[in-house]
């Protein structure tokens, strides 16, 4: 007979060590900073051997990685239902950068800069993909689909790339803000952001141009 109970409390004894080490390496990272912080202060201070640190996490940044999509999570379900109110694609895309923004970085500007570049280089990263989501492919997957069965986003664009295109500006301005928070102030940058993902960045067409011509014109949004 299978003592399942036995699995249990091995699950719930490594849930609470992979708590442990979240909660001391983000103390550390934002009492000392991330570059001072070693993987081996870490062990030492959660009491395990760095080798079993290195099973839970492979570095720092997965660290960072996995208290991000925990804020997320909670960010999620809130979202979902904002969105659902609302009554296009431009209103949902800016609801969710503007709330996502603001939610996910009080007070940890100088960490998830770090990891917003550190997942913006392995988003496309095959063999890390299932560690390097940024938690939001839900929200903007359900934004695509609502916007495409209204009419305000192309349908002949796969739904996965246009919540990749959602995914890599949003994680883009907000990188942008937080590397330079005068040139790029947070609520004005978003605003251009959805603005180019919405509308694009072509010119308004001259006075003249026939309607093929003007259609034409305008498929340069990026959604």
């Amino acid at each position: 007979m299978v003592d399942h109970s036995r699995g249990t409390r091995r699950e719930r004894k490594k849930e609470e060590t992979r708590q442990k080490i979240m909660k001391i390496a983000m103390y550390f990272f934002r009492k000392q900073g991330f570059e001072s912080t070693t993987m081996d202060q870490i062990a030492e201070e959660v009491d395990i051997s760095k080798a079993t640190l290195y099973n839970y996490f492979p570095v720092k940044e997965a660290i960072i990685s996995e208290h991000w999509n925990s804020s997320v999570r909670e960010l999620k379900l809130q979202i979902l239902e904002l969105i659902q109110l609302l009554p296009d694609t431009k209103s949902r895309v800016q609801k969710t950068f503007t709330k996502a923004a603001y939610e996910l970085f009080k007070s940890k500007e100088d960490i998830y800069t770090i990891y917003l570049n550190y997942l913006l280089r392995n988003l496309n990263n095959p063999s890390s993909r299932d560690s390097r989501q940024s938690g939001f492919e839900d929200i903007f997957s359900m934004i695509v689909k609502l916007g495409q069965q209204s009419g305000d986003l192309r349908k002949d664009m796969p739904v996965e790339l246009l919540v990749k295109v959602l995914e890599v500006m949003f994680l883009t301005a907000c990188i942008n803000w937080l590397s330079d928070p005068k040139l790029f102030p947070l609520e004005k940058t978003l605003a251009q952001t959805v603005s180019l993902i919405i509308e694009g960045a072509g010119m308004t067409p001259r006075r003249g141009r026939s309607k093929s011509e003007s259609r034409d014109f305008d498929q340069g949004s990026l959604l």
